[in-house]
């Protein structure tokens, strides 16, 4: 089975969900983030690294 790969958006490490230190939800998007310091500062400033292009769609609550 083909795994997706993601770009983290802070440092550009390409990773797999399973890899990703966490997962952050920001405005719809998933975000796959590889590390500590990569999520403190998406964190920090989430418009200056969120690009949908490089998450996944969040899927809507029923």
């Amino acid at each position: 089975m083909k795994q997706t790969i993601y770009k983290d958006p802070v440092c550009g490490r390409k990773l797999n969900r399973q890899k990703a230190h966490i997962a952050i939800d920001h405005d719809g998007i998933t975000y796959y983030l590889c590390c500590p310091r990569c999520q403190r500062e998406f964190e920090a400033d989430p418009q200056r690294y969120a690009r949908p292009e490089l998450g996944q769609k969040t899927p809507k609550a029923k």
